[in-house]
């Protein structure tokens, strides 16, 4: 009860204490804030307006070049109608003619056929008139064995004749007999000599009938041949028409598509020019919108200026870190706000120290840890440095450093990771909003506080709307003039208007860099206009494991 009582009396000592330039100032510091994300989202814009510029004086540059590609393929679609046009008309010619041909050609195998059957029928007759030939050859043969014969008997006649009386007339009849055997014997000779002519001759003709009838069976089957080949010709001269037809129904429709995207092209490209006018105005007022926030920088300059003289002569809360307490005039600012932006994930460390630190002095400290900071790696850092908390020796009897700096009030830990284990003054940022755990703390401590804030942490908790909407509290009744923010920025987590807003506010800004197993620290802005770098070197207390993820 009596501890209640105190943290009543130092709280309403507190918030008289807490004047309107206070407020003012804090007021003026989220300005600054603002102003930076402004510029740096003004930034932004420029680099994006100038890249839409260029985009926009090429794409206006394409779009120039395709009305010309489609005006020339408008020109040569023209060109393929009309030799599509022309080609309609010869493959129709090329269909009438291949008809035609096919037509001629079935005449001209009727024509063979009746040749052929002719040639067939003079083999015939040529066949019958050899088989005439052949009869006469055996009806000679047989006069001419009848005039042997009757030689023969002509003889016998003369040798009669000479032992007849009248051997004189029977001769004359012998002698007459003998030369009508041999007139019949030359003439059935020459008849044969004849027929053997005729025979040969027959024998020839009947071969070049047959060679005649062989060549128009061969003409017979070309013409057949040919017949199938006009036939197939006449078929593809028909579907090359059909398809020359369609292409030439295509070709025209295609040229009316190519008038529209003409017609398209050309409004898109009048409208690019637009974009492009547009820009450059928008251009022009960002130049008009650089110089006020100028202006508007030059006043908050003007109206900070008190505060940061008093700033630059404040009290400084040392870090641990004697190379960062030289860049920082002595450490942070009592009352002051500061921020570390930093890429590592060892930072874990170096939040330690500075917890160590600070809590060896009369100071309590609200930290929000980073998710490689956990309980035995921030006992270790303590235990290193065993602060005195002021606690019986009976209370601390087994009781860890860590444990002793919670329940006294001097630590509090606003876990937004889920990476500590509940206890006493470990806030689950899950289960509790953050002001609510703000105004706990608040009330509970009873001496000036280091709020190490974590921006990633807030992120994580309320959702980037939710944090983007937090910006610019101030915290009031919360706070007290003594009070010192440190708000670690992770720029690999926190966006970079996130960023550029807590650098904005803060009056000392620190870059930090791991560097292998050391640490290079820039101080970037400060009070009094001093910036600088140094190399410190971070020796672990205890093996940074890292966050746990499901």
């Amino acid at each position: 009860m009596q501890k209640q009582e105190v943290a009543a009396v130092t709280t309403s000592e507190r918030e008289r204490v807490l004047s309107d330039v206070d407020r003012d100032e804090r007021m003026v510091a989220n300005a600054a804030g603002a102003l930076d994300v402004v510029r740096a989202s003004s930034a932004t814009v420029d680099d994006q307006l100038a890249a839409i510029s260029a985009r926009t004086t090429e794409q206006a540059d394409e779009t120039a070049a395709v009305v010309d590609d489609v005006s020339g393929l408008s020109a040569t679609i023209e060109e393929i109608a009309a030799r599509t046009a022309e080609v309609n008309d010869q493959s129709e010619r090329a269909a009438t003619e291949a008809a035609d041909g096919r037509a001629a050609a079935a005449e001209t195998r009727d024509v063979l056929r009746d040749v052929r059957d002719a040639s067939e029928a003079a083999v015939e007759e040529m066949a019958t008139l050899q088989s005439l030939i052949d009869d006469i050859a055996t009806a000679l043969a047989g006069i001419n064995e009848i005039a042997d014969q009757t030689n023969m008997l002509a003889l016998n006649a003369s040798i009669q004749a000479a032992h007849a009386d009248d051997s004189a007339g029977f001769a004359v009849v012998a002698d007459e007999i003998e030369a009508l055997a041999m007139d019949s014997q030359a003439q059935a000779e020459s008849i044969d000599e004849l027929l053997e002519e005729v025979g040969d001759a027959t024998e020839r003709t009947v071969d070049q009938l047959e060679r005649a009838t062989d060549e128009i069976d061969r003409g017979l089957a070309h013409a057949d041949t040919t017949i199938g080949a006009l036939e197939d010709v006449s078929d593809a001269v028909e579907r090359t028409a059909a398809g020359v037809g369609s292409v030439d129904a295509a070709v025209d429709e295609q040229a009316e598509t190519s008038e529209r995207v003409t017609q398209r092209v050309e409004r898109v490209a009048a409208g690019v020019r637009e974009i492009d006018a547009d820009v450059e105005t928008i251009r022009e007022a960002r130049s008009e919108q650089t110089a006020m926030l100028t202006e508007i920088d030059e006043v908050l300059a003007s109206v900070d200026a008190a505060r940061l003289d008093r700033l630059a002569g404040a009290p400084r809360l040392s870090t641990g870190f004697p190379a960062l307490d030289r860049l920082c005039d002595g450490g942070l600012i009592e009352g002051g706000r500061a921020v570390v932006r930093h890429d590592a994930e060892a930072v874990g460390d170096v939040v330690a120290r500075v917890c160590a630190s600070v809590l060896g002095t009369d100071w309590a400290v609200s930290l929000t840890p980073p998710p490689t900071l956990d309980r035995a790696s921030l006992e270790a850092t303590l235990s290193s440095v065993d602060p005195d908390f002021d606690t019986p020796e009976a209370e601390r009897a087994g009781e860890s450093v860590l444990d002793a700096a919670l329940r006294s009030d001097r630590l509090f830990v606003l876990d937004a990771f889920d990476n500590w284990e509940s206890g006493e003054n470990v806030f689950d940022l899950r289960s509790q909003s953050l002001g609510a755990v703000n105004r706990t703390v608040d009330e509970r401590r009873d001496r000036p506080l280091l709020v190490v804030g974590n921006i990633a942490g807030e992120i994580e908790v309320l959702g980037e709307e939710g944090a983007r909407n937090a910006l610019y509290e101030n915290d009031d009744g919360v706070l007290d003039p003594r009070d010192t923010v440190l708000n670690l920025v992770d720029d690999d987590a926190v966006p970079e208007s996130f960023a550029a807003f807590y650098a904005g506010s803060a009056d000392q800004v620190v870059r930090a860099q791991q560097k292998e197993n050391d640490w290079q620290v820039e101080l970037t802005s400060s009070p009094s206009g001093s910036t600088g770098i140094e190399r410190t070197t971070v020796a672990p207390t205890a093996p940074v494991r890292p966050r746990e993820t499901d």
